[in-house]
């Protein structure tokens, strides 16, 4: 057995001291939960408001599911744009997202104006497609983006396949054709049952450590208004008189807002005195799953890329919107003092479900089973792979936390407006966690903004 060893944790070398709360404290705004969506939260809230911020971590920042996911930056859903269309409607659908995909922007703006160092790779991604049904779902979702005022996903299909004839006429303008072999080529697979790819913006990078560098430029630049307490275990959130009291390492903090920024797997109880108890319907929202990746170094300099291989997995989730288990790989040069001309290959895909309110133990090994499944998957479809001989210098799992509708949980809890929400994977979670940051900031500033498919109410029923 392996020891849940992530490569974005081994790359931190932090300094900075922990500092647990030891006293009762006031502030303007509390933030539970010290990962990207937390960290980014309070980046977004010092700037568009003179509020007091506090954040609090149970671990250490960035050490949750920040620190334990696979590396890539991607803004798509973990469903599919249709069901999207189904749920919310077309505008809503769009406007969701686009502002996900506007994230982008966001992250440029804080890595010029906080100067951060971490190495962010931007390029052209890709996924491949092997079955039919999912191809013209994903052809489907191309044309109402474009209905949607979106822009259109680059989608190729194999002009030698022989489905091609079958696709609806319909679906003429929103794909190309190529030949198998540049298709295979640009996802470098030798396995020819991939029939189409598909290209978008996606990048990598560490997120454990671009939390950490914009945690400690916060520190330096709002020393007056940002107070960060790590090892601090929240265990009660009590909501009364239009104010948060949180309970912490035995301490009080009373705060008018309440940011959970978090996986949503709290083990922690919520009162709510100015309404109906919430504490039932916030629990089961969020469903667990813990995924495994595994990664390798590899000699050379090839660029940096991220491909996900739909339809790759031997089981299929019955949840999954898209229908099928997928594998994704991301590539990136291994960022470490003294070496140059290596790669890090970071693969993910097995994961299993974590049964409600079970306690997620991150210090668990990485099961031999979900390891041997990135290797059959690796020696079937990636021809990069080195061979099964190749040995893993990192192997991990981190906890996903779903809400049931895939959708991420951005706004104020609909039967208290004190506590809000800016939690629930998309799938690969950074860019909507940038995104939930600056829609937070935007409410704690006091705008008003219209509906969104994001909102609490929407899916808390």
């Amino acid at each position: 057995m392996l020891p849940n060893h992530s490569p974005w944790i081994a790359q931190l070398n932090r300094t900075r001291p922990v500092v647990p709360l030891e006293e009762d404290l006031l502030a303007d705004v509390v933030i539970v939960g010290g990962g990207i969506a937390g960290i980014m939260t309070a980046y977004a809230t010092l700037r568009a408001t003179d509020r007091s911020v506090l954040v609090v971590e149970g671990d250490k920042v960035a050490h949750g599911a920040t620190g334990h996911n696979a590396g890539q930056l991607v803004s798509y859903f973990e469903r599919s744009f249709k069901s999207l269309v189904d749920d919310f409607g077309l505008t809503l659908a769009s406007e969701g997202v686009r502002a996900v995909e506007n994230a982008w922007t966001l992250l440029d703006e804080v890595v010029e104006e906080a100067r951060l160092t971490t190495p962010i790779h931007r390029f052209t991604g890709y996924a491949g497609v092997c079955r039919t049904e999912q191809l013209i779902e994903h052809l489907e979702d191309n044309r109402l983006r474009v209905l949607g005022g979106l822009a259109a996903k680059r989608i190729v299909v194999s002009q030698e396949w022989e489905g091609v004839a079958a696709i609806p006429a319909e679906y003429a303008d929103v794909y190309e054709l190529s030949t198998r072999k540049d298709i295979l080529s640009i996802l470098e697979t030798d396995s020819e049952k991939y029939v189409a790819m598909i290209a978008e913006d996606k990048g990598c990078g560490n997120s454990a450590l671009l939390a950490e560098e914009i945690a400690g430029y916060l520190l330096a630049t709002y020393p007056t208004r940002f107070r960060l307490h790590e090892e601090t275990y929240v265990s009660h959130v009590h909501l009364r008189d239009g104010r948060g009291v949180l309970t912490a390492n035995g301490h009080a903090i009373s705060a008018a807002h309440v940011v959970l920024a978090t996986n949503g797997f709290e083990n922690f109880s919520i009162t709510n005195d100015d309404g109906p108890d919430i504490n039932a319907e916030f629990h089961h929202e969020v469903q667990g799953l813990v995924g495994y990746m595994a990664g390798y170094v590899e000699e050379g300099s090839a660029p940096p890329t991220a491909i996900s291989y739909y339809g790759t997995a031997q089981g299929q989730r019955s949840d999954d919107p898209m229908g099928d288990d997928y594998f994704y790989l991301t590539r990136r040069p291994l960022e470490r003092e003294g070496v140059v001309a290596q790669n890090l290959v970071c693969v993910g895909g097995p994961d299993k479900e974590l049964p409600d309110l079970k306690v997620y133990v991150k210090s668990d090994t990485c099961d031999e089973r979900y390891r041997d499944e990135i290797t059959e998957f690796l020696a079937a479809d990636y021809k990069r792979y080195p061979g099964r001989e190749t040995p893993y210098t990192y192997c991990w799992h981190g906890l996903m936390g779903y809400t049931r509708s895939r959708v991420r949980l951005v706004g104020r809890e609909p039967l208290n407006p004190v506590l809000h929400y800016n939690l629930g994977c998309n799938g690969v979670g950074l860019l909507p966690s940038i995104m939930g940051a600056a829609r937070i900031a935007k409410l704690l500033n006091g705008e008003e903004l219209p509906t969104s498919m994001f909102d609490p109410a929407r899916h808390m029923v």
